[in-house]
């Protein structure tokens, strides 16, 4: 593509991580830039690239050849309707760099949750097996910014919804997806419309051998891997960590398993605790398997695989009680699978609340797994007001209290004999733009909490 737009007009709006890198790399191949960001310091730094500045609503798209948009912008935006109106395709930084790497291999890892441990763990089982590989996309690298590989060389792409939205033209070489539930409503407008963004990582413009890997663990990813096998083109890969499939699924005990061959028990790896875990486990095997290799190296590979930070991490102990900062959940889908994989839980939750709240953990309340729950942030009152039948629960407002109050509580409770693993356990099953700029910061402040405790 980018060979292409020599001496042509893109209009690239949103100058972060991925903007930057695409006005760079567009530059150098001798394509005109115009650049927009509403943060002046972005423009000036596009301004030092060699970037025209000029405000969407200056500019006549008509004399563009294509509208690079940053993942983070609605597609309401005034930039993508004149595009529309024009006629220019508009696209991310990852359509960009796909093309333009026709010498190199593509992995592509999507779905609600788990994506970005997956995407982590295939590029160490990569990595490990002396592969050369690279990591990026959603995981926090833009795609421009990741290292040249040597050809045949494996790109190993988290890609969200919002990155799947603008890639009419992906082109991978192996396509996961892990689970599909409701998330991200308020920007696709409809589920369906979040659907067909996550499947548009199917789509193949110019390969003709690929596989898909696809988790059929629930409704919507069944429904995409009955429609995929009608692909006679393709290596299907059904993988489950719940049933036994035709593909690779983890059985009652934990076990990985290809057919009635055992591969590896997955109860073994501390580092990848919980159900779900078994799930990105056995698609990360499925797409290490089919970027070749053998399974004594995956096996390998996946012993000494280390967990992402703020995602069920376990942060340290302190006088018997575990702290585990699992800020990444900022779902209730997601924090499900945290709240199921411990017994004693000094539940951390609150920030701002996606759709449909935390209703569908209602059931987990009566369980009595959760021993103690302690609210924060925007939604504090609502969800004090849905768990406080079920569940002792306290409103704590910020995080600093409720972690000091969960610990002293959990401490009190277990020399009284009333818990024996207590696990204070932030899973907020929210966003956290309330309070913080990123789950991330979240979490970090979650580990200084714990670091400044543990002090004498």
């Amino acid at each position: 593509m980018l060979d292409k737009l020599l001496g042509k007009n893109v209009f690239v709006l949103g100058l972060g991580k991925s903007g930057m890198g695409a006005v760079r790399e567009l530059k150098k191949h001798g394509v005109h830039v115009i650049a927009w960001d509403e943060k002046e310091e972005l423009r000036a730094g596009a301004t030092r690239m060699g970037a025209q500045i000029i405000s969407p609503g200056e500019f006549d798209f008509r004399s563009a050849a294509l509208l690079v948009l940053s993942p983070s912008i609605h597609h309401k935006h005034p930039a993508f309707v004149a595009a529309g109106k024009a006629g220019i395709p508009v696209v991310s930084d990852i359509e960009l760099f796909v093309t333009s790497r026709t010498e190199n291999r593509f992995i592509g890892i999507t779905g609600t949750n788990g994506k970005s441990t997956t995407t982590a763990l295939a590029h160490h089982i990569l990595s490990e097996n002396k592969i050369p590989s690279a990591i990026g996309g959603n995981f926090g690298i833009a795609v421009f910014d990741m290292p040249k590989l040597p050809r045949g060389g494996w790109y190993v792409l988290e890609l969200s919804s919002y990155q799947l939205e603008l890639t009419p033209g992906l082109d991978l070489d192996i396509a996961a997806l892990l689970n599909i539930t409701a998330d991200h409503i308020d920007h696709h407008g409809s589920m369906q419309a979040y659907m067909d963004a996550k499947m548009n990582i199917f789509h193949r413009a110019r390969k003709k051998r690929y596989t898909n890997v696809v988790a059929v663990d629930d409704e919507y990813t069944k429904a995409a891997f009955k429609e995929l096998a009608k692909d006679t083109g393709a290596n299907n890969i059904p993988v489950s960590f719940e049933r036994k499939t035709p593909g690779l699924w983890v059985n009652i005990k934990g076990v990985l398993m290809d057919g009635a061959r055992e591969l590896l028990d997955t109860t073994k790896l501390p580092e990848l605790r919980g159900k779900h875990n078994r799930q990105n486990i056995a698609v990360a095997f499925a797409i290490a398997r089919a970027a070749g290799v053998p399974d004594k190296g995956i096996i390998s590979a996946i012993s000494t695989f280390k967990t992402l930070d703020h995602r069920m991490q376990k942060v340290g102990e302190l006088d018997g009680v575990e702290f585990v900062n699992d800020s990444k959940a900022t779902n209730a889908d997601s924090a499900y699978w945290a709240l199921t994989s411990f017994d004693d839980i000094y539940w951390i939750i609150g920030g701002r609340a996606k759709e449909g709240g935390i209703s569908s953990l209602a059931p987990l309340f009566k369980e009595g797994r959760i021993k103690r729950a302690f609210t924060i942030g925007e939604c504090g009152k609502d969800f004090y007001n849905a768990t406080k039948r079920d569940i002792d629960t306290y409103r704590c407002g910020k995080l600093s209290k409720a972690v000091a109050k969960a610990f002293k509580l959990a401490v009190r409770d277990l020399k009284k004999g009333r818990v024996t693993k207590p696990v204070i356990l932030l899973s907020p099953a929210t966003a956290s733009f309330d309070q913080y700029k990123c789950f991330e910061e979240r979490g970090e402040h979650f580990k200084r909490l714990f670091e400044e405790m543990r002090r004498p």
